[in-house]
């Protein structure tokens, strides 16, 4: 089988709540976490998994729930030079889901297939009123996929040789994980179904930040459970099948990288 490397790209920031992340947890705490991007290589193939968001969905500074924020293009260009990779270079992408922050960016990658789940692709085409209100969807997303090469996977599926892809439903129903074999293992790209670690790890005392600072956070009570979620889930139900099968799969939480998670910056996995 073969054996991936995997690099954590920032695409941008955005300044939230921790409680929008952990719910109940750390109530008005400000947090920046990275819009990320996830290269992917095997030495021979080169696959991005998410495309981040688009300077459009940033305006006077300011994204989701009116959040300070960075990003666009220029982000996702100059992320992929860092580490020695053209756009056009890009063969495959896959997403996580096709939030406008994680899909925003697919337009500059014409030459690859687009991989990403059929019911993700229907909730794009018919979002809920609640995400119609929140903004989640841009519906302009819709012309430049079908103007792309795109593959539609229903379920879990073995992509291509030493990457998987197992449907995690519960953010959105469409919600994908990337399961990535390297040579200390099998990493899992969360996505937001796994937000960042205390979600699905709610006894952590401590966040690592984006420069390397040591935040402390408040652990979740034992009788809350094995996960909190964000305030971004749709089907708790869904999410929390979801997140019990994420952490039941991984050989340690080290294993884990999840969609905004900050400690992950300049790191490379396997």
């Amino acid at each position: 089988m073969n054996e991936w490397t995997i690099r954590p790209l920032v695409f941008g920031t955005i300044e939230v709540r921790k409680e929008q992340l952990t719910t109940g947890l750390d109530v008005g705490l400000p947090l920046t976490v990275p819009y990320l991007g996830f290269y992917l290589t095997d030495g021979r193939r080169k696959l991005l998994c998410d495309t981040g968001i688009n300077a459009k969905y940033i305006v006077d500074g300011k994204a989701w729930a009116g959040s300070p924020a960075t990003g666009g293009e220029d982000w996702v260009l100059r992320s992929l030079r860092e580490v020695g990779v053209e756009a056009a270079e890009i063969e495959t992408v896959v997403y996580t889901h096709l939030h406008n922050d994680h899909a925003g960016n697919c337009h500059l990658f014409p030459k690859a297939l687009h991989v990403f789940q059929d019911a993700e692709w229907k909730e794009l085409l018919d979002p809920l009123p609640s995400m119609r209100i929140r903004g989640d969807y841009d519906q302009s997303l819709i012309e430049e996929l079908r103007g792309l090469r795109c593959q539609r996977v229903v379920g879990d599926v073995d992509l291509i040789d030493g990457i998987r892809l197992v449907l995690t439903p519960g953010h959105t129903a469409g919600s994908q994980c990337l399961l990535a074999t390297t040579n200390q293992g099998v990493y899992n790209v969360a996505g937001d179904t796994v937000h960042i670690l205390p979600i699905a790890f709610p006894r952590m005392t401590r966040m690592t930040l984006m420069d390397g600072s040591d935040l402390p956070v408040t652990p979740a009570p034992e009788h809350w459970g094995p996960a909190v979620p964000s305030s971004l889930v749709y089907d708790h139900y869904e999410w929390y099948r979801s997140v019990y099968r994420i952490q039941s799969e991984l050989r340690g939480p080290e294993f884990l990288i999840p969609g905004h998670e900050p400690s992950i910056v300049g790191k490379v996995f396997g």
